[in-house]
């Protein structure tokens, strides 16, 4: 008779003093995923890690370039680079909180008007950062699979996941902002409250403020899908974004049909017209409001293409990060029985899959209930 222990087979006999033979030893059969799949899954994790550090090497890139640009006089650039810095610490904060509690996102948000070195340095630079640090994180934890690794990362992408969640449904409802229509049928005193006017007034005022301040002159070209010619007097930072955008944004795609040509001529129209009967737009339309109008129907195209691949991403990046967690508890599985092993890897994928659907698929259908409930 012989009993199994430890994996070693052990002869009966040799304990009660009579000689035995040699026993082979049980070898441990691999568990896990199978090879073929665990390589692909490493060198999808991988993957996925290093598209979030160029992105964010894209925006420590541009706050270079912008703190070029933005250089302050030598009185006051130490003590304007701690303000911006401590207001864009605000503002990432704040935005990054939203997801969680709108009251402490509100609390952290600075109250005052922004400035440009706000956004054009230290938001990319402390947005770059943060990406950088998960991405690299996640290389770490797929290398040495250690808790101090794995903590700080799965905290950082959580919150970053998060992010893009709001990310996505504020552009959703931007998308479906444009028409101000609705607007006819409300009072004066009742349009000021609406989110659509403030959409439309708070970036025109803004728009016109610094225009008129750059002393920029617009030569409007005589087709809608030609790009329009802005002069500034000031040689400013202000002034060539205006120069840049108006040129190469605010107009239709370069590989737009003509039917979206005219769309977007039809769009732009629209603006004018019903920004005059709101009382923003002057009776007289002006280049100025006209060039407002074209960038603002290309910024909602913008939204509504961002609006319809940002979930891509989401699921992307979701599923990556499940996938280095996983790497990262696979010793544990690996102790595991067969049953409980499959028990936990089937409940994670699906309810990832889950998760995903609901986000994606359907994530109109369920916001149109819950609002109707």
């Amino acid at each position: 008779p012989r009993c199994y222990g430890f994996g070693v087979m052990v002869d009966v006999r040799a304990a009660q003093g009579r000689p035995a033979g040699r026993l082979p030893v049980q070898q441990a059969r691999p568990v896990g995923l199978p090879g073929v799949l665990r390589l692909l899954a490493m060198a999808y994790a991988a993957a996925l890690n290093h598209m979030a550090l160029s992105f964010g090497c894209l925006f420590l890139v541009q706050a270079f370039h912008g703190g070029r640009e933005m250089k302050a006089p030598s009185g006051t650039q130490e003590e304007d680079g701690i303000h911006g810095f401590l207001e864009a610490v605000q503002l990432l904060l704040g935005t990054l909180l939203i997801p969680f509690s709108r009251v402490m996102a509100a609390a952290a948000v600075p109250t005052k008007t922004i400035g440009l070195q706000v956004l054009g340095f230290w938001l990319p630079a402390l947005l770059g950062f943060y990406i950088c640090t998960t991405a690299m994180l996640g290389h770490l934890t797929l290398k040495f699979r250690r808790a101090v690794f794995v903590l700080p990362y799965i905290s950082l992408a959580v919150v970053l996941l998060m992010w893009q969640l709001e990310l996505s449904k504020v552009l959703r409802q931007m998308a479906l902002s444009e028409d101000l229509a609705a607007l006819d049928k409300v009072s004066k005193a009742d349009g000021h409250q609406d989110v659509q006017y403030a959409m439309f007034k708070v970036p025109y005022e803004a728009f016109l403020a610094v225009y008129s301040d750059q002393g920029c002159n617009t030569t409007l070209p005589s087709n809608i899908d030609a790009a329009a010619w802005v002069e500034c007097q000031e040689d400013s930072l202000e002034g060539k974004v205006i120069q840049f955008a108006v040129a190469n944004f605010c107009r239709p795609r370069p590989e737009a049909t003509t039917v979206e040509v005219e769309e977007f001529r039809r769009r732009v129209q629209a603006c004018c017209s019903q920004g005059k009967r709101a009382k923003i737009l002057p009776d007289m339309i002006r280049p100025p409001e006209e060039v407002f109008c074209r960038c603002r129907t290309a910024i909602f195209d913008l939204c509504r293409f961002v609006a319809k691949w940002v979930m891509v991403l989401w699921s992307s990046m979701l599923l990556a990060i499940c996938t280095v967690l996983y790497f990262a508890v696979e010793p544990n599985l690996v102790k595991m029985g067969q049953v409980q092993r499959i028990e936990v890897v089937g409940f994670l994928v699906v309810g990832a899959v889950l998760l995903v659907g609901r986000l994606t698929i359907f994530a109109d259908y369920l916001s149109e209930n819950v609002g109707a409930v």
